[in-house]
């Protein structure tokens, strides 16, 4: 049959992020021959940062992540899956995400994504190493310090990501995790203590992790893991499957997140990615009905995951064939996930975020005080919080305060 509905869409550049979604379209396209479905990437950085109704102009098919739903709704770039897919379909689609991540893509009434890939902030370490330091898995931060003094007294460290968007990442984990994020929501950036307390965490974490820590991703962070035996221990990064399957090694072993709250394994920051179909897609129709597809259970936890995805379908995550393949990563960090904070989503909130880590990396590195800090971030923040309701994304410049 010849091939009359040609697709485009765009992924994140790593495997977790492209060979599942190349695999599923190779399926697809054997039960349906007219459709041909190419896959394209973008940088980590790009899927979290770059504007999403440019990339809109020029794909069918787009993985984002879900702080753009107030973008996406502000600018009209994502088609309403509400109008493209059953009702009683999508709403189980929807409902059938794992933790909080089916309405994560939900903005004003519409629908924009469904949950393609679930994840968040847990834990991970060298199940040997730990073993050789005759230490068990923290279950709280106490547990953690104590972890990284019996590193440090080894000739080893803990692990983290500390880029500026992963220190901003984290210090929501831990806000969340203390109590502190709710003030988010009225128009305040982490008031009174809160921001000390959590900055006084991140300090100790980034003077406990490896030298690099400040300049690594969670993926050269976890290459560094499994490539040496320095970095025993990370309290808190966005889970990779990847680096627990069956079969590699070494291997990392994940956990639920052991934060310094009253319910350590809550607050974890929602991570994950979603898929949309752009509003200037001229195969709506057939974008429409392969999502549909994809996002179903026995793709989710069948080709998907055997592909080296993560799935977003929280029956995948309990299932035994997945589990098998990955070292029990989704049964372990399932609490966090279910108990996972989702940042703000309103538009405006992703370039803040952007402009507020450079603040927060700086301040980790020595370049200005708390209080400078606060002040920035203060001010980003309301900048973005007055504008979220008039029609424009304010360009928010990183202060050199």
């Amino acid at each position: 049959m010849t091939v009359t509905h040609r697709l485009r869409g765009l992924t994140w550049d790593h495997p977790r992020g492209y060979d599942p979604l190349v695999a599923c379209a190779a399926r697809y396209a054997q039960d349906h021959p007219h459709v041909s479905i190419e896959w394209h990437k973008r940088s980590l950085h790009d899927f979290g940062a770059f504007p999403i109704e440019e990339l809109a102009r020029s794909f069918d098919l787009l993985v984002i992540d879900h702080p753009f739903m107030g973008q996406a709704a502000r600018t009209r770039c994502f088609l309403d899956l509400r109008e493209w897919i059953a009702a009683d379909v999508l709403d189980a689609l929807v409902a059938q995400g794992v933790g909080p991540s089916g309405p994560s893509y939900a903005w004003d009434k519409a629908l924009y994504a469904l949950p393609t890939d679930a994840a968040a902030h847990v834990a991970s370490y060298r199940p040997e190493l730990m073993a050789a330091l005759d230490a068990p898995a923290p279950r709280d931060w106490q547990d953690v310090v104590r972890l990284a003094a019996r590193a440090r007294a080894n000739g080893q460290t803990l692990a983290w990501a500390g880029t500026p968007t992963d220190a901003a990442c984290t210090l929501l984990t831990l806000a969340a995790n203390l109590g502190h994020a709710g003030s988010m929501a009225d128009g305040e950036f982490l008031p009174g203590p809160g921001l000390a307390q959590v900055m006084g965490h991140l300090h100790w974490l980034a003077e406990n992790a490896q030298a690099s820590c400040l300049d690594d991703n969670p993926i050269r962070m976890y290459e560094q893991m499994v490539a040496s035996d320095r970095m025993v221990y990370c309290p808190a990064a966005f889970g990779y499957s990847n680096y627990a399957r069956a079969g590699r090694t070494p291997w990392l072993q994940f956990a639920p997140l052991a934060g310094p709250g009253k319910v350590p394994s809550r607050g974890a920051l929602l991570g994950g990615a979603g898929m949309a179909i752009s509003r200037h897609s001229d195969q709506a129709g057939e974008a429409a009905r392969f999502v549909a597809w994809l996002h179903g259970a026995e793709v989710q936890g069948g080709l998907y995951l055997e592909a080296g995805g993560q799935p977003g379908s929280a029956g995948a995550w309990r299932s035994d064939h997945a589990n098998a393949q990955a070292h029990d990563f989704f049964a372990r960090t399932l609490p966090s996930l279910d108990g996972a904070f989702v940042r703000p989503r309103f538009a405006g909130f992703v370039p803040f975020i952007e402009a507020a880590g450079v603040e927060i990396n700086r301040c980790l590195r020595g370049q200005c005080s708390l209080g400078e800090l606060r002040r920035a971030l203060d001010t980003l923040y309301g900048d973005a919080w007055s504008s979220r309701e008039q029609g424009r994304t304010p360009l928010l410049q990183a202060s050199n305060a």
